[in-house]
């Protein structure tokens, strides 16, 4: 239990650490646009949740919602590194502020797979 905390609390750390990169992403070099990549962030799980909420009572050969939601959910991840790298082309935001973009974009996709990792599908028996 001890030790869920402490992983816990690494994770929220790590997570403060993506976030505030693309914060100054955007403080720095003077650019709002790289704030997009933070709507990406928090909108990639919930066409997952939705769909697979909705989804329950179908088979494998009919999970065309699932699929969709898995769809949308790449697309949302995919855009999240790609919202930069098409800013940094067009020159609207600087290297510098590419580069701390995707690296906050790492940070905070990497905390969400750690978190996966540990606690998804752990099972917690009070008795």
């Amino acid at each position: 239990m001890a030790a869920d905390i402490k992983i816990i609390i690494g994770l929220s750390a790590l997570l403060a650490c993506g976030l505030l990169l693309n914060i100054l992403s955007c403080a720095l070099y003077h650019s709002a646009y790289p704030i997009l990549v933070i709507v990406a962030y928090f909108l990639a799980p919930f066409p997952n949740l939705i769909c697979a909420g909705n989804a329950d009572g179908l088979t494998e050969t009919d999970s065309g919602i699932k699929d969709l939601g898995y769809f949308l959910t790449g697309f949302l991840v995919v855009s999240g590194f790609g919202i930069p790298i098409v800013l940094a082309h067009a020159e609207i935001i600087q290297l510098a502020a590419l580069l701390m973009s995707l690296a906050g974009g790492l940070i905070v996709y990497g905390t969400i797979l750690v978190y996966l990792h540990f606690f998804h599908g752990k099972e917690e028996n009070p008795f």
